[in-house]
């Protein structure tokens, strides 16, 4: 799936809200994590690559190249367009998949599972990877942290 195509299938399911992604508030920010959350798992978990490289931030693992897009290059009237005719291409065993695993998801656990996600790379076990996102997450309680690293397990989304 492009990532033109990815915008317009995440604004459809009510997922992002494109009309206030460039905003300079709270709601603004909050679409911009939960698209960078979004493309991260994407490329992490369904092995759709957009391409975009991501760093451990604040909020998790984050993207410039994917920010430089959002802030400089999408075309939200186009993404309005492709919506409301329904001229965007959806691969419907990814769309499908991941709504099943994402749409419910509130913006703490996409921080929290991307972060831990992206923790099962550099870490040898489960342990260390939960240890490592209690420190670096610890505005979120142990049990919280623990809840979400089950929810991946049983997705079948970390390794271990």
């Amino acid at each position: 799936m492009k990532l033109q195509d990815f915008v317009c299938f995440l604004y459809d399911n009510k997922m992002i809200d494109v009309m206030n992604i460039l905003t300079d508030n709270e709601n603004g920010c909050i679409n911009r994590l939960k698209l960078q959350k979004y493309v991260y798992l994407a490329q992490a978990c369904m092995k759709n690559n957009f391409g975009f490289e991501y760093d451990i931030y604040r909020n998790g693992p984050y993207s410039t190249g994917l920010a430089n897009y959002y802030y400089e290059e999408i075309d939200l009237s186009r993404v309005l367009d492709d919506v409301k005719n329904k001229n965007w291409e959806n691969n419907p065993n990814f769309t499908e998949r991941f709504l099943a695993l994402f749409k419910k998801q509130d913006p703490d656990w996409l921080e929290l599972a991307t972060t831990l996600i992206d923790s099962t790379f550099y870490c040898e076990d489960e342990q260390e990877c939960l240890d490592k996102v209690y420190a670096i997450k610890s505005m979120y309680s142990k049990d919280y942290i623990f809840d979400v690293w089950n929810d991946l397990k049983e997705k079948g989304l970390v390794p271990y």
